[in-house]
């Protein structure tokens, strides 16, 4: 039987109101949320996010997603965007595994790779995380 051992949530904006930043162009990166997490010897964190994303340009933009565990990147994700000025809902899982026991910082960033066309992230931005046995 699964056991869960913590629970870590990042939404900077909530429901009833929304955000919108603009997602910079590689090589900098924008951080979208961040929690903290204990972790069981052997157990495993099981990553979700969903972000708002906006295409502002006359171009579809390209966004790369990044998961970072204690500052180092574990996963990268990349979305194109829908068309001129629409709205779409990027989802995002990702299982971390073999992890020893202890506390660990998990982080989700954002760059554009779209050139001259910045998209925007749109609220809310929900970041969780469930570390499992």
């Amino acid at each position: 039987m699964t056991q869960i051992i913590d629970l870590g949530k990042s939404i900077p904006s909530s429901f009833s109101q929304s955000t919108s930043l603009s997602v910079l162009a590689l090589p900098s990166s924008i951080i979208l949320g961040q929690f903290g997490l204990n972790v069981a010897t052997g157990g495993s964190v099981q990553l979700e996010a969903t972000i708002g994303l906006q295409s502002t340009g006359s171009n579809s933009p390209d966004v790369i997603f990044t998961l970072v565990r204690n500052a180092v990147q574990i996963s990268t994700f990349r979305s194109s965007g829908t068309a001129v000025n629409a709205f779409d809902a990027v989802k995002l899982s990702y299982v971390d595994s073999g992890l020893t026991s202890g506390y660990y910082a998990y982080a989700i960033t954002a760059s554009s790779v779209s050139g001259g066309n910045i998209p925007n992230v749109v609220g809310p931005i929900v970041f969780m995380g469930l570390s499992i046995l």
